[in-house]
């Protein structure tokens, strides 16, 4: 008996497994609690037992039996085990802790267990309000107030600045707001009074940068002026205007406008430019990415487009804004152009305080697997990209079901809410992945230059997870070839509605503009998640 393992078993791996998948938080070293739980989390204060069934007597399991030589001892043993058991449940409960017992026969029906700890998790962590401190002293709280889950800031000098929504779900009441945040179909009165943020956004695409921004002012009870944004994409142009009513839009290359080199006297054309725009507070950018995207096989790296990334240095040298956000994909500091260790150093010697790092969507809201390299650079602030994204804590990643579980019978009346007509042999492909309840296609049920494993693209024709977050979503969601993007529980892939929602852009973002579906999807598979801007712009602008 001494040889028993009591902790790191293959039951409580399993479990710690199936934790990692939901993207849930979680400590093992617990010594200092009463029974010692395999895995808890301290601060929303939850436990998980693993439990093997014949050391801890689960009767009418057929792991358990009692030994037929020497029962009275292991009679006694068992009746000890038991009462050990409900003593160290007890002890934790007092201490306020939720507990939860997982018996090791459960884990043959995988599924069920994850569905189990998903609702326990959401349903601890939901006895508990957020409250996230700014790097200004201010502070960051939700909760639930009756029918209402609460967003306040708390500003230096004491002023608060609340807004409400409809509660219209059981987490945590900042997952909760931000669910009903996403369900909005009326777009939420902005502040008429308070200072004002003067916004360009360069690269804009369609605007997920500018919302969150345009969120983090009414957080702060400011004003959200958007003074410029440029794109060469007319149709994300179209769509940014209808939403944010720039004062000066341009469709057009940044380098017809942008065309001098960093250091240099501002060329006729940046003159130009800089009479239109007046001295920002906030720059934010999205540098095109599909240059350094490990999707690329043919110029990844080394493609002109990553040049474009040290547009934004001379942009910033030009109109000398308060604030800037870069966002892109990790990879993009692999640059052979080095264009981003070059643009950071040249934030520097502009006076700037500058940080930059890799952002996990996931750990701030995004019910999204995916990761950003970010840059922000501050003349009044010294800001910790780390600091920023750790708190506040999560207790799990937002799922594919969070986002768009109320999608499923939505009417399909538009290209916004329409999904794709698939070819036969795809439609073939979906129905498999749903009849079988596979998640990864099979090889041999790929095309020809899938088969037999060559290929290392497991997630292309593959089903999202309902309890799950997404994969990336990229522009090519709209096919079951491009990546994960068929639906969990229906024989199709993901409409625009349904990738806009994984992307964080709420019910009354305006998209009606666009009636090419090729357009939509490319303009929402670009987009950066709103949440990115709203994290940092919060701790900028507070």
């Amino acid at each position: 008996m001494a040889s028993v393992r009591q902790s790191g078993t293959e039951a409580e791996l399993r479990v710690r497994a199936i934790l990692k998948r939901l993207r849930v938080r979680y400590q093992t070293q617990t010594n200092d609690l009463p029974g010692r739980p395999d895995i808890v989390d301290r601060e929303l204060k939850w436990a998980i037992f693993v439990n093997g069934c014949f050391w801890h007597a689960h009767k009418g399991c057929r792991l358990w039996k009692l030994p037929k030589t020497n029962r009275p001892f292991w009679k006694k043993k068992f009746k000890q085990n038991l009462e050990r058991d409900r003593k160290r449940t007890g002890e934790l409960r007092r201490l306020g802790f939720s507990v939860l017992v997982i018996w090791q026969c459960e884990l043959d029906h995988i599924d069920y267990v994850k569905v189990r700890i998903f609702r326990f998790v959401q349903n601890a962590s939901s006895r508990f309000s957020s409250v996230r401190e700014l790097s200004s002293d201010a502070l960051e709280e939700y909760r639930y107030s009756g029918d209402y889950a609460s967003r306040s800031i708390r500003l230096p000098g004491g002023r608060i600045v609340t807004s409400r929504l409809p509660r219209r779900s059981r987490e945590s009441p900042r997952s909760a707001y931000d669910y009903a945040y996403l369900r909005q179909s009326t777009r939420p009165a902005m502040p008429r009074r308070g200072s004002e943020v003067k916004v360009a956004d360069i690269f804009s695409g369609c605007g997920g940068l500018s919302l969150g921004a345009m969120e983090a002012c009414r957080a702060l009870g400011k004003r959200f002026t958007s003074v410029l944004a440029l794109d060469k994409d007319a149709a994300c142009m179209t769509v940014y205007e209808n939403n944010f009513h720039s004062r000066f839009g341009y469709t057009s290359n940044i380098t017809e406008i942008v065309d001098g080199k960093l250091g240099s006297k501002p060329t006729p054309s940046e003159t130009r430019f800089l009479k239109r725009v007046r001295k920002p507070t906030l720059l934010l950018a999205g540098p095109p990415c599909q240059g350094n995207s490990d999707l690329n096989n043919h110029t990844r790296r080394q493609d002109p487009r990553n040049a474009l990334y040290e547009r934004v240095a001379r942009c910033v040298e030009l109109l000398r804004p308060r604030h800037v956000l870069i966002e892109n994909i990790p990879s993009v500091v692999h640059g052979k152009e080095k264009a981003v260790q070059r643009s950071i150093a040249a934030l520097r010697r502009f006076g700037y305080f500058v940080d930059s790092g890799i952002v996990d969507l996931a750990a701030i809201g995004v019910p999204q697997t995916r990761k950003r390299h970010v840059v922000v650079a501050s003349v009044r602030k010294k800001l910790s990209i780390t600091a920023v994204t750790k708190q506040p804590k999560l207790a799990y990643a937002n799922s594919v079901r969070w986002a768009i579980g109320d999608l499923q019978r939505e009417r399909r009346n538009g290209v916004l809410t329409r999904p794709t007509e698939h070819t036969k042999q795809n439609l073939k492909r979906i129905k498999l992945l749903h009849e079988k309840d596979l998640y990864d296609l099979p090889n041999r049920f790929r095309p020809g230059c899938h088969k037999n494993g060559r290929h290392s693209y497991k997630s292309m024709y593959g089903r999202l997870t309902l309890d799950e977050p997404a994969q990336t979503i990229t522009s090519g969601f709209t096919s079951p070839g491009q990546g994960r993007f068929v639906h969990p529980t229906q024989p199709r892939t993901l409409t625009p509605h349904e990738a806009a929602r994984l992307q964080f852009f709420p019910d009354f973002f305006d998209f009606s503009s666009t009636k090419s579906r090729t357009a939509l999807a490319s303009m929402i598979g670009n987009a950066a998640p709103m949440k990115l801007s709203y994290v940092f712009c919060l701790e900028l602008l507070s």
